[in-house]
């Protein structure tokens, strides 16, 4: 994959999720908050897409979580989901480049810069 070609795509994603975030961290980690994150809708194509390493997909598939966010409660879901995504990806990312541009940009995402 040429995130290089991505990119452009992938950063506007990250800004639009970003504009609308603003969270610098994931909220308070109530169990049952979590267990909502695993049933938030498109929650499991994203971490196929993690399983499978492809970068791409991960960003596309967040993507479309997002558009399904209707409520402040879906959101604090959905910014959970992007910071434990950054954090899965940061542990390959060091072997990784490519990882390592997709934590870049969850990055910016989770912490609201």
């Amino acid at each position: 994959m040429n995130l290089t070609r991505v990119a452009p795509a992938s950063v506007l994603v990250a800004l639009a999720l970003l504009s609308a975030s603003g969270c610098s961290k994931p909220p308070a980690e109530d169990p049952s908050v979590i267990k909502a994150v695993d049933n938030l809708s498109g929650s499991k194509e994203v971490w196929a897409a993690v399983d499978k390493k492809d970068y791409e997909g991960v960003m596309t598939a967040l993507g479309k979580v997002r558009e399904k966010v209707t409520t402040e409660e879906q959101n604090t879901q959905y910014m959970i989901l992007a910071y434990k995504v950054r954090e899965r990806l940061t542990e390959t990312a060091p072997n990784d480049p490519k990882a390592m541009e997709v934590v870049a940009l969850l990055r910016g995402l989770t912490t609201g810069r």
